[in-house]
């Protein structure tokens, strides 16, 4: 009896299961595949990455941006405080001026009457020394008659207000007075107010006067 082979027996030999061998080599192959595939490249883009690291001259420029912009700050904050500064010395001085005047225009002595009114003349400007100096023809014979003498015990100076070229400052001062008629000294207080305006380096008195 002879067999004969039909095409669907060759069709079915054909489509028979494969091997364990041959599944294993078609995954490997499909496993290349994929893994070649877009999962893969940012992965190797990340690899590839350069990292940016700036210059020499770059970072020359930033040192000089930076020590110019510190150079800026020390600058104005110095000239802060030298301003600060400038004004405590301004308005001590100015205290100090006012508080001697006052001083001096109280002192009086019926011996030593043209020295004593010279200081206060010397120490004064304007409107006040031309009226001090309008009173001394009457004041002089008085005071030398009356044998006056006019010291100072204690004076305090506060200052009110003060700018580069003025000052305002009140003195009270303490001042035993005698006289021919009160040998002994009494002692009297004045209360003075002063007006200061800056006449090249010195400061000297513009107007002057008593207050309660």
């Amino acid at each position: 009896m002879t067999m004969v082979t039909t095409r669907s027996d060759t069709a079915d030999a054909s489509r028979s299961p494969a091997s364990p061998a041959d599944r294993g080599s078609r995954d490997a192959d499909t496993a290349d595949v994929v893994g070649s595939g877009p999962h893969d490249a940012p992965r190797a883009g990340l690899r590839g990455a350069r990292t940016w690291r700036p210059t020499p001259r770059l970072l020359w420029g930033l040192t000089a941006v930076l020590l110019l912009a510190a150079l800026a700050v020390t600058a104005t904050l110095g000239r802060a405080v030298w301003q600060q500064q400038r004004a405590a010395d301004n308005g001590a001085a100015a205290l100090a001026a006012g508080r001697q005047i006052a001083v001096n225009f109280v002192t009086m002595n019926a011996s030593s009457f043209d020295a004593d009114t010279k200081r206060v003349l010397d120490e004064s400007t304007g409107a006040f020394q031309k009226e001090y100096a309008s009173t001394l023809a009457q004041l002089k014979p008085v005071v030398t008659a009356n044998k006056t003498v006019s010291t100072v015990e204690r004076a305090e100076a506060s200052l009110v207000s003060s700018d580069d070229d003025s000052a305002k400052v009140i003195v009270g001062v303490v001042a035993p007075t005698s006289n021919a008629s009160t040998p002994a000294a009494e002692k009297k207080t004045y209360r003075l107010r002063l007006d200061l305006v800056k006449v090249g380096d010195a400061w000297k008195v513009s107007t002057l006067d008593f207050v309660s």
